[in-house]
């Protein structure tokens, strides 16, 4: 099966990211879908909104795929942050909708994932983290888009940590819109995406155009500057080892 599954629901596109068994991490040929995925929907006039989740009970996404980059040179750096930057670019800059149905774990990168989405929804049981730092990897990225969410003190706290945290502080700290119980997240998130659908068309176009222009204008020197420390903390070695220990676990 497909490491993403791609159906329409009416006018709401719903995007899973299924890797199940890995607590969908994701991988660069997973980027990659995303990215042509959100191509085809902007064709595809009638979707009006999309939903993001992930396959299971237990995750929404795990984030980075350590089992890609245990192995990263420095010089692999770049088309990784590359892929990255095409695959948030393609979901931030969506004139329609997007909502975060979070099933479950939404650690690392997979954080960064339910907070590029516009309106999130999940359950008390859920957990949130910027959990990158556990692992030896360097969090560049994460506290760019944290900060625009939560402010500085809690991305700090967050990405020195590697803390994670539970759907009820997810909602206490607006990480997340909608709290609901774990069965419903998923029928909540199709309510809410068909309330989005409805709004007239090209106000919400124009305004998620605006949003869009706000959040990007840092963006070039945000991956510039991870290029430059990613490279540096590779050269080194220690995500590498982290890595490797941690998939022994």
């Amino acid at each position: 099966m497909s490491d993403i599954i791609f159906k329409e629901k009416k006018n709401i596109a719903i995007l899973t990211l299924n890797r199940e068994k890995t607590l969908n991490a994701w991988n660069s040929k997973m980027r990659k879908q995303i990215c042509n995925i959100f191509s085809k929907i902007k064709k595809r006039k009638h979707i009006k909104a999309i939903i993001i989740t992930g396959s299971g009970k237990k995750a929404f996404c795990s984030g980075q795929d350590l089992n890609e980059i245990k192995n990263f040179k420095s010089k692999n750096v770049n088309q990784w942050l590359k892929e990255f930057k095409q695959v948030y670019t393609a979901i931030r800059s969506a004139e329609i909708p997007i909502i975060g149905a979070i099933n479950g774990v939404a650690a690392g990168s997979g954080f960064q994932l339910a907070l590029l989405t516009d309106i999130r929804i999940s359950h008390p049981q859920a957990r949130f983290g910027q959990v990158e730092i556990n692992s030896g990897v360097v969090s560049i990225i994460g506290p760019w888009i944290i900060e625009k969410v939560l402010g500085m003190s809690k991305t700090i706290h967050l990405c020195l940590t590697g803390d994670l945290i539970d759907g009820k502080e997810a909602k206490k700290n607006g990480i997340i819109n909608y709290l609901t119980q774990k069965e419903k997240v998923m029928s909540l998130s199709i309510k809410i995406a068909k309330q989005l659908s409805e709004k007239p068309e090209r106000a919400m176009k124009l305004t998620k155009k605006r949003i869009w222009e706000i959040f990007k204008k840092d963006m070039n020197e945000v991956f510039k500057k991870a290029k430059k420390y990613h490279k540096q903390s590779f050269n080194s070695g220690e995500p590498q080892k982290k890595t490797k220990y941690f998939l022994k676990k």
